[in-house]
């Protein structure tokens, strides 16, 4: 994959990706948080609202897929 084009995101945007992020970390439990950096919650959040998600409850799903598997 090539490089990427910056994404500008505006402040409702990131106001919902943050709570999406502290959202996906409160599902965690102690185990799994010990075991997964929460930047990796954050990357996927950010990279499935680079494509254009707005949905909260698709980025959620995003940041938690990994875990799923």
């Amino acid at each position: 994959m090539g490089p990427t084009q910056p994404v500008n995101f505006d402040l409702d945007t990131v106001a919902l990706m943050r709570e999406t992020l502290d959202e996906a970390w409160a599902r965690l439990r102690p185990q799994e948080r010990a075991a997964t950096p929460k930047s990796s919650l954050a990357v996927r959040i950010l990279e499935t609202a680079a494509q254009g998600e707005r949905d909260p409850q698709r980025l959620l799903d995003a940041a938690l897929s990994e875990l799923a598997r």
